[in-house]
């Protein structure tokens, strides 16, 4: 018996450092695909890194492409900003690509060497990115310090390459304000976007992007899209990530549901006018509905109810309210409407939606309750007692 004890733990002993030494094997982790692409231009094999969204092979569509200079440092937050912004659904997803660089190289690539760098760009990047897979005529390029520069020269020697030009921190940019002036002159439709920030105290690098900004204030049409931000909590090196995230998010402003945290931002924005142009835009744009969200009007109407002011939150509820819009509020969010058409005392309203959500919810004893609750807040015993024995039926049961 203990012989057959002492084998049995051997046993499962062996079993428990198996299934241990399993669980730690190490396993490599990728991101995308490097790709080497031989330059005629460069006179040598330049990597790139490719990463294609989670949808990209279960469907045909086309996507658009953002290009990272750096990508040697820079494409892994690319690719987690894709992520992060197609789960939220603030941006359509995109492939992403890192152009890769070498210290102390690249500084010569951006600057002396930029119109090499172009054309490799240009005649060797896009092509084989467009060739082997599926892209649409969507292009966003960005760029940090001397890659913002270059980013800016791009702008101003190919406008038609991108669509949309983020710089972080450019360097140097002072001695381009003519060429942008002359470009701003010969270019009076241009509909680029353009998106480029600074961190306080970068010294040349503010002086360079303030001179930009005052002339782009004067002379920018209005066709073009253009932005420039003052990062104040950054530093050099962190303008990267915060430009790369605000520039995306910029360019596709159109893109996500409007959410209003407060009723100030509502009136700030432009009220209801400026929720139905922005609903008419993102339609145009990326073929939704012209229809404001449901979404949309919930927080309207949640923003009433935090600040307490019953007028601006009845004023939402007669514009929005109808019976679709509550049977699809999920959760919660009817019962905050109903708990502050009742702390107003405004128990046929708060009972109009509890009706509506009995057509789903006919099993609910809260609901039953809640409507009991109601019908004696109006002093209607007879209604209030049909619903309070319909909630005890549905509780023993």
């Amino acid at each position: 018996m203990m012989r057959l004890k002492t084998k049995l733990f051997l046993f499962i002993f062996f079993c428990i450092t198996i299934s241990v030494k399993t669980q730690n094997t190490p396993s490599e982790n990728s991101l995308g695909l490097t790709r080497t692409i031989p330059s005629t231009f460069l006179e040598e094999h330049r990597e790139i890194k490719v990463y294609t969204p989670d949808s990209y092979s279960e469907s045909d569509k086309k996507y658009p492409v953002l290009f990272i200079l750096d990508g040697q440092r820079l494409f892994p937050y690319g690719v987690s900003l894709l992520k992060s912004f197609t789960q939220f659904k603030q941006t359509p997803e995109f492939i992403v690509v890192g152009i890769t660089n070498t210290y102390p190289h690249r500084f010569g690539h951006f600057s002396d060497s930029e119109k090499k760098f172009s054309s490799f760009i240009k005649e060797e990047v896009l092509p084989f990115i467009d060739t082997n897979y599926r892209t649409s005529s969507e292009r966003l390029l960005f760029g940090w310090e001397y890659g913002g520069s270059f980013v800016i020269q791009t702008l101003l020697d190919t406008p038609e390459l991108f669509n949309g030009y983020m710089a972080a921190s450019p360097f140097p940019i002072a001695q381009k304000i003519d060429a942008v002036a002359t470009f701003l002159q010969k270019h009076p439709t241009i509909d680029r976007s353009l998106y480029f920030s600074v961190s306080p105290h970068e010294g040349s690098v503010n002086m360079g992007t303030e001179k930009l900004d005052s002339l782009l204030q004067v002379k920018a049409p209005k066709s073009m899209h253009w932005t420039y931000k003052k990062l104040a909590d950054a530093e050099h090196r962190s303008t990267p990530y915060m430009t790369l995230y605000k520039g995306i998010t910029q360019f596709y402003h159109y893109y996500p549901e409007l959410q209003f945290n407060t009723l100030e931002e509502y009136t700030k924005a432009g009220g209801l006018e400026y929720v139905y142009d922005y609903y008419k835009q993102r339609s145009e744009q990326f073929g939704f509905q012209n229809e404001v969200s449901e979404w949309t009007k919930f927080t309207l109407i949640r923003s009433g109810i935090r600040e307490e002011n019953y007028t601006q939150f009845d004023y939402f509820m007669t514009t929005f309210s109808s019976s679709s819009f509550i049977e699809n509020l999920r959760g919660s969010r009817p019962y905050e409407i109903t708990d502050f058409y009742i702390k107003h005392s405004k128990y046929a309203e708060a009972l109009d939606i509890y009706k509506i959500l009995l057509h789903k919810r006919s099993d609910s004893q809260e609901l039953h309750k809640k409507i009991g609750d109601t019908y004696t807040a109006l002093d209607m015993k007879k209604e209030a007692a049909a619903y309070y024995k319909k909630a005890q039926e549905l509780s023993e049961n």
